[in-house]
């Protein structure tokens, strides 16, 4: 199986562009309603406390919670230390009366920080959401979010069969013309080329990100999978 690149969540980085313009993936992920998006504005956030949060779902009303959503491909032993301090930090400095929930998605279980001890009160708990994508990808005909997700899995020729599909599901599935090129133009800067006629609509540089592995990761800029 060849490896593309699996990179965590970032302003401009693939799964930011993913939540930002289909904002229902959480909720497949989640295993709730994906017309829930439409009550959410996905953001990233700087804290005071030199901390900054890229991926937010933000409600429109007051008495839905907040989603505080990281991804992770590769294995940070302080991660939920920092999602955790960047959780309570955010409603110290906004409202601590909201409610939330904590997203944690990793790639796969091997992912996830060994020594969970000092967190296994909170990780137990109802707002806390694990979901590993190695689940997920065996999902058969899933919806176009969960679809991309499985193009990160799958060989170059696995890819080249599954991405037309992926475009069909959101021409049947997005009546908007505008949230279908969107669909497309994600699915193209995974492949680094076009599909079924639809030109490329992301720069060279950014498209070689979502497409080709790299090395090294860094904790909260996180690049590629060993």
């Amino acid at each position: 199986m060849s490896s593309r690149t699996l990179i965590d969540m970032e302003t401009d980085s693939f799964f930011y562009q993913l939540f930002n313009q289909l904002p229902q993936t959480l909720f497949e992920l989640l295993g709730l309603p994906a017309a829930n998006a439409k009550a959410y504005r996905f953001d990233s956030v700087e804290l005071k406390k030199a901390f900054r949060i890229d991926g937010l779902f933000l409600p429109n009303r007051r008495t839905l919670p907040l989603y505080f959503v990281e991804v992770r491909f590769q294995r940070l032993q302080s991660f939920y230390a920092n999602r955790f301090a960047k959780v309570f930090s955010y409603l110290d400095e906004n409202d601590s009366k909201q409610e939330w929930f904590a997203v944690a998605i990793f790639s796969s279980r091997k992912e996830e920080p060994k020594h969970l001890g000092p967190y296994e009160d909170l990780l137990r708990s109802k707002r806390v959401k694990r979901i590993y994508l190695e689940d997920v990808i065996k999902a058969k005909n899933p919806p176009v979010g969960l679809g991309m997700l499985q193009l990160l899995f799958v060989t170059d020729k696995e890819a080249e069969e599954l991405a037309p599909r992926v475009v069909e599901r959101a021409k049947i599935d997005f009546g908007d013309s505008d949230l279908q090129a969107k669909a497309v133009e994600l699915v193209e800067r995974l492949l680094n080329k076009p599909v079924h006629g639809f030109g490329c609509g992301g720069d060279t540089h950014e498209i070689q990100t979502a497409r080709h592995p790299q090395e090294q990761s860094v904790a909260g800029t996180a690049r590629g999978r060993p």
